[in-house]
């Protein structure tokens, strides 16, 4: 009989095929739904928010509850107090004042015998003559040397008279004394001499003439010159210039500075 489960029967052909094919739908069946399954899980994975996306939304959300804009400008005025309220104020250190210690006044120098003349002059008062106290007529003879030509004061190098006639020292100032009289010419020499001592002029010359003009052609200044500069402190010495500078009617004459009389 067809159909018959007896042993030894040989099973029906178009049976075992149709439960075959009843199998391969089920299993189509089943892949569709895993498919759908694994796109639905896909789509749900994309909708939900990243770690880094939550983070973000959380710090916004303390920002905004601190009272800080999109752009981290305040917004509440009383931000300020509130991020300053454990803020504590230093002591300001006492600083040490750094003063200059005083500077004792400056003592007024005297003046020059040239100044004090001058101020004299000006305030029409009769002052101390530049001249003053000085001979006309004093034996210098044991002072001079070189035929009377020359003078050199005790504490001055014994060459300085031949070193001035050389030009040690370049000339400064000149006087020229021709045509005055004795009185005129020894105030304008001493005149002359305190005014190139104030301005540190240590050389200079003068001019008194050979007397060739003079009515007996004798030297009327020629010694008188050379006494009035003997008796003058400052004077260290003078000689008789070149022949091309003046020779026997001038005199180069050196000065001590107040300087040098300091050292």
């Amino acid at each position: 009989m067809r159909g018959s489960n007896k042993p030894g029967a040989r099973p029906d052909p178009a049976s075992a095929g149709g439960k075959r094919a009843q199998g391969s739908l089920a299993d189509s069946a089943d892949l569709k739904d895993l498919r759908d399954s694994l796109r639905e899980s896909s789509r749900a994975q994309a909708l939900r928010p990243s770690a880094a996306m939550l983070a973000a939304q959380a710090a916004k959300a303390a920002a905004k509850d601190d009272g800080l804009s999109g752009a981290g400008l305040p917004d509440d005025p009383q931000l300020f107090q509130r991020a300053m309220r454990n803020v504590q104020k230093t002591e300001t250190l006492a600083r040490a004042a750094h003063v200059a210690p005083a500077t004792p006044p400056a003592e007024p120098k005297e003046p020059t015998l040239a100044q004090a003349m001058r101020r004299a002059h000006a305030l029409g008062e009769q002052g101390a003559r530049a001249d003053g106290g000085v001979s006309d007529g004093a034996d210098i003879t044991r002072f001079l040397s070189e035929n009377g030509t020359a003078f050199v004061r005790h504490d001055a190098a014994p060459d300085t008279a031949r070193n001035l006639r050389r030009g040690a020292w370049r000339t400064g100032a000149e006087l020229d004394l021709h045509g005055l009289r004795v009185e005129q010419a020894r105030h304008a020499l001493f005149s002359f001499l305190d005014e190139c001592l104030e301005y540190g002029i240590r050389c200079v010359r003068v001019v008194h003439g050979k007397g060739l003009g003079s009515q007996d052609m004798e030297p009327v200044l020629k010694d008188k010159v050379r006494t009035w500069l003997v008796q003058k402190p400052e004077v260290m010495a003078f000689a008789e210039s070149e022949e091309r500078h003046g020779g026997a009617g001038a005199l180069l004459v050196l000065l001590k500075l107040v300087d040098d009389a300091k050292r």
